[in-house]
């Protein structure tokens, strides 16, 4: 199992691969819920004026859902942090108007990401990719304001009673689809075996209230498991 510096040497490369083709296979892959679930679980997650920092964000899904969807007229201040450098590419492009940060999740005030400067911290399908989990969850709650919160959306290893056709998906089906669409299942593959081992949803909530967090709470979106928001706040001052 990578960890530390191998682990975030591999996802970058991973991603900076996979980049172009990222969103389009997310699509397909997953009929659509992805594209979803951001969207359902994004509605009310921010308020006008917020000032957003988005840790892990790709090629920008998550900015350009704050800046240039339902939610324009709000006049909302995002910031976007990825180690991958042609993700930040995509982002930029896609949302001239943020800023976007090349960095680690885990060491954010490495990359000038400062304490308690944000309204919202959104991390959106990353917590499978980051090299220390819970460092990476301690360096959004320090960035999050007094009375701000943490928002996390991702997919969770399966459970329940039919969790095994989910898994049975991700295990053959998942690679199988991206070698037949790019001839190279070895980033599908990585994504159905992180899933699997990756923190539940439960495990994320305590890892944030252990950091002080409160009123955190678990909202699932899928009858497996396979994808929840956390949402915890910081106690105001």
């Amino acid at each position: 199992v990578l960890r530390g510096d191998d682990k975030l040497a591999f996802v970058t490369e991973l991603f900076d691969v996979v980049a172009e083709s990222y969103d389009r296979l997310n699509d397909f892959i997953s009929l659509g819920a992805v594209r979803f679930w951001r969207w359902w679980a994004l509605l009310d997650a921010f308020a006008r004026g917020s000032r957003v920092l988005d840790v892990g964000c790709g090629p920008g899904n998550v900015t350009a859902y704050c800046m240039y969807t339902h939610l324009t007229h709000m006049a909302i201040d995002c910031t976007g942090v990825d180690c991958s450098g042609k993700m930040l590419e995509l982002a930029r492009r896609r949302c001239p108007g943020a800023t976007f940060v090349k960095g680690d999740a885990g060491a954010l005030d490495e990359c000038g990401i400062e304490s308690d400067a944000y309204d919202v911290v959104t991390t959106v399908y990353t917590l499978r990719n980051f090299p220390d989990l819970e460092r990476a969850l301690g360096e959004m709650y320090r960035c999050v304001k007094p009375g701000g919160k943490v928002f996390v959306l991702d997919a969770f290893p399966p459970r329940g009673a039919f969790a095994w056709l989910l898994r049975l998906w991700l295990t053959f089906a998942l690679p199988a689809i991206g070698w037949l669409l790019t001839r190279n299942s070895k980033p599908y593959a990585y994504l159905a075996n992180s899933i699997q081992k990756t923190a539940t949803a439960d495990e994320v909530k305590a890892m944030l209230e252990s950091f002080g967090a409160e009123r955190a709470s678990v909202q699932n979106y899928w009858p497996f498991g396979a994808a929840a928001k956390v949402v915890a706040y910081k106690p105001a001052l």
